[in-house]
């Protein structure tokens, strides 16, 4: 196998089309039974299906699932194929979306759905992750309206149904463009587009009532 030097790909040290062939002869040794090339795979692709398991499970389970995601991955990996666009990463954030909904499933069947802090930094591999650009004003009172606002963020995004959770996580939290998004999530821009927009409207309503006093804020 050749030398991958830190065992990481990064963008920085290489233009695009030169990760990409180095990503599929790692994917095809790994396929072949190489748990090295799998392992450059996993450090490589760990933040990004970190923060998807967090955002959308919130940090009690992300580093279970994600463990489980990369896990469902080894199993299936032999079944893989670059198709037209679609990358390692597209498939690899599939399977990430779709552990996440189904935990999200369970946990409402037992009734224990609890969403994630849209505002908490993430805890990774290698310290803690901004999840957004630092505010600049610290003074008390602003800070303080910052909090509920975030508040009633998290309260709101947890009560959209599994799909329009997973489309406002790769869109508007993850910042994924609507090709990308809709890759991961099995369909086509159109249906994209018609679900975020379906989910969008959804949390509008909401804050609306929010603001109004019309909706609870209690955990």
């Amino acid at each position: 196998m050749s030398n991958y030097g830190d065992g990481v790909l990064r963008a920085d040290q290489a233009g695009q089309g030169q990760i990409d062939e180095v990503e599929r002869q790692l994917v095809a040794e790994a396929q072949s039974g190489s748990v090295e090339a799998f392992s450059v795979l996993v450090d490589s692709h760990h933040t990004g299906v970190y923060r998807i398991a967090y955002r959308m499970l919130g940090p009690q389970d992300a580093t279970d699932i994600t463990q489980e995601i990369f896990l469902r991955a080894l199993k299936a990996l032999r079944r893989f194929q670059y198709q037209g666009e679609a990358s390692f990463r597209t498939w690899l954030h599939r399977i990430a979306v779709n552990a996440c909904i189904n935990e999200i499933r369970r946990r409402k069947r037992r009734g224990q759905v609890e969403g994630p802090s849209l505002d908490e930094a993430m805890e990774t591999e290698d310290g803690p992750m901004s999840r957004s650009v630092p505010d600049e004003t610290w003074s008390p009172h602003v800070l303080a309206e910052r909090a509920e606002v975030q508040r009633a963020v998290r309260r709101i995004v947890k009560t959209l149904t599994p799909k329009h959770r997973a489309v406002i996580t790769l869109v508007d939290l993850e910042q994924n463009n609507y090709e990308e998004s809709a890759a991961i999530l099995g369909c086509p821009v159109g249906t994209l587009k018609s679900r975020l927009a379906r989910a969008r409207k959804q949390f509008a309503d909401r804050w609306e009532a929010y603001q109004r006093g019309e909706l609870s804020m209690a955990d």
